[in-house]
């Protein structure tokens, strides 16, 4: 009887090197397989991507990362509700997969259920403080259920982290606009198209809050810059207000 139980105790390191090796087989084959579905997501073949991702999931049914992607393609083919669900299914194996959380949100946010897109990116931020992204979709979140100062501070922290941040200038920018704030909102508009010279709309923006200030000569600039760039709107004005 005590060799017969000395037997079946050496037996166990058999038995869990081989568990552990299945394992670690299986694990390999569905990281093998997400690989192989980023590099057909890069190449915009979203079905082989999904059927890569499947077979991931197939091996490890636990793959947070795999089901974010597959919300990935469904949000790609205007799929919301599915998208949604892959995303909810991320952030529940994974609550600190950081993108999930933040495409959860933006899902959301595309359907304009602004409310329910908070919770995601307050998990966001507290995963991931230093990362300007979570800041500006609240910031964009803020702004839609009409609380600006929320949404002016949340754009204001993803400048700190990343200052040449443009929608978030833009964004920020707008709010002040709208608040009668022309000289701060003329300073965002600005800084956008010192970014990026080719940003229309920053042109077209920067004009109208110069020309609430009375600034018309700057304004008339900005709309032609705007006009030259082909953006809607600005050749009327240019048109109505410059000549």
């Amino acid at each position: 009887m005590l060799s017969t139980n000395i037997r079946f105790l050496k037996s166990w390191p058999l038995i869990g090197c081989i568990l552990l090796a299945l394992m670690t087989s299986c694990s390999s084959s569905s990281d093998a397989w997400l690989e192989e579905a980023k590099t057909r997501l890069k190449k915009g073949e979203l079905v082989s991507a999904r059927e890569a991702l499947k077979k991931s999931i197939d091996k490890n049914p636990g793959s947070a990362e795999a089901y974010n992607m597959l919300g990935v393609i469904d949000f790609q083919e205007k799929k919301y509700e599915e998208a949604e669900s892959n995303y909810i299914k991320a952030t529940e194996l994974k609550p600190s997969l950081y993108q999930a959380q933040l495409n959860l949100a933006a899902v959301r946010m595309e359907k304009s259920a602004w409310e329910k897109a908070l919770a995601p990116l307050e998990v966001a931020i507290k995963n991931a403080p230093d990362s300007a992204s979570a800041y500006l979709q609240r910031g964009i979140v803020w702004a839609a259920l009409a609380k600006p100062k929320q949404a002016i501070s949340d754009f204001t922290t993803c400048l700190s982290k990343n200052p040449n941040d443009i929608n978030a200038l833009y964004n920020r920018g707008n709010i002040y606009y709208q608040g009668k704030n022309l000289t701060e909102a003329a300073k965002d508009f600005e800084k956008t198209v010192e970014i990026n010279p080719e940003f229309g709309k920053g042109y077209y923006a920067l004009g109208l809050s110069l020309y609430q200030q009375k600034l018309s000569e700057k304004a008339c600039l900005a709309f032609q810059q705007a006009g030259k760039l082909n953006y809607p709107g600005a050749k009327e004005a240019v048109h109505k207000l410059c000549e």
